[in-house]
């Protein structure tokens, strides 16, 4: 049986023309050919390389900050609780 694909037609064309083109440019910017690499390219380094990993290093930096406060106020919460259950129903056992 014969293999079929999508006719990307006049609209379809000029989609994968624009994709090619931010493909190009962003391969140009961020990514060297490097023939160990599995997919053919690693980031490169330097100013460029330095300007993304430093954004990315701010928002990772703000989601574990935000993760945390969450953790700290859950955890705080839970030993407030678990303290008033504490002073409500249990005692120390008296060593006889």
């Amino acid at each position: 049986m014969a293999e079929y694909q999508l006719k990307p037609g006049k609209i379809g064309k000029k989609v994968v023309a624009g994709y090619k083109k931010v493909e190009e440019k962003f391969t140009d910017a961020f990514l060297k050919e490097d023939e160990n690499s599995p997919t053919g390219y690693t980031l490169k380094t330097g100013k460029t390389a330095e300007t993304v990993t430093g954004a990315y290093k701010k928002v990772e930096n703000g989601v574990v900050g935000a993760y945390k406060k969450v953790e700290n106020g859950v955890v705080g919460t839970y030993k407030k609780i678990e303290n008033a259950f504490v002073d409500a129903f249990l005692e120390e056992k008296k060593q006889d």
